[in-house]
């Protein structure tokens, strides 16, 4: 069982709009997704750091042009077939922590 613990936080004005548009009680679960996604990035970011490797902004917007450009290429069923394997790890990955649906994980 995940232990949950109730914080009091301040944020700018358009983050509370952001949140207060997920709905009732789906807040705290869209701001539980979005710290996991950064923390995945940072432990990323780290790792490549801990092989040598640098990201930079021109360097990361360089990769990003490169993917864009393979994607253009792809057709509608590669992005179908992508989408699904991504729902179904996302599946997995619920299932394996215990099924909890109102904290996605990253």
């Amino acid at each position: 069982m995940t232990t949950v613990k109730k914080l009091s936080i301040s944020v700018p004005q358009d983050v509370a709009e952001t949140l207060e548009q997920q709905g009732p009680g789906k807040a705290s679960a869209y701001v539980t997704g979005a710290v996991r996604a950064q923390r995945a990035w940072e432990q990323f970011r780290d790792e490549q750091a801990r092989r040598g490797v640098t990201l930079t902004p021109e360097g990361m917007a360089a990769a990003r042009a490169r993917r864009y450009a393979v994607q253009a290429e792809w057709p509608s069923e590669r992005f179908a077939a992508v989408r699904e394997r991504v729902r179904q790890h996302m599946e997995q990955e619920q299932e394996q922590a215990g099924g909890d649906q109102s904290a996605p994980a990253a």
